[in-house]
């Protein structure tokens, strides 16, 4: 499988790992709060995702645009990390 797309990335990993909970889609921005107090803020969000095994494991997917490189970008945070406490995502109501 080519993995250098983003689009077939989040294709394996969604048949990787089956969503137990989906959260939060097409936003316009998302913010990762770390435990020492920095941000972590992403524009041009293109999804949202979460996903949850069993027990307090869960995985935050962003699906962005990168304005430096002009391509789509998937970064991932494993949110049962204790430096990591949070997330919000904006969204249009």
């Amino acid at each position: 499988m080519n993995l250098e797309n983003g689009d077939n990335i989040e294709k394996w990993f969604d048949e990787l790992v089956k969503p137990q909970s989906e959260v939060k889609k097409d936003s316009k921005e998302t913010k990762v709060f770390l435990a020492n107090g920095k941000m972590i803020r992403f524009d041009k969000v293109l999804s949202t995702k979460e996903f949850r095994e069993s027990g307090n494991e869960a995985v935050l997917l962003i699906k962005h645009f990168d304005e430096e490189t002009g391509k789509k970008r998937i970064s991932c945070f494993d949110l049962s990390k204790e430096n990591i406490i949070g997330y919000s995502v904006e969204n249009d109501i």
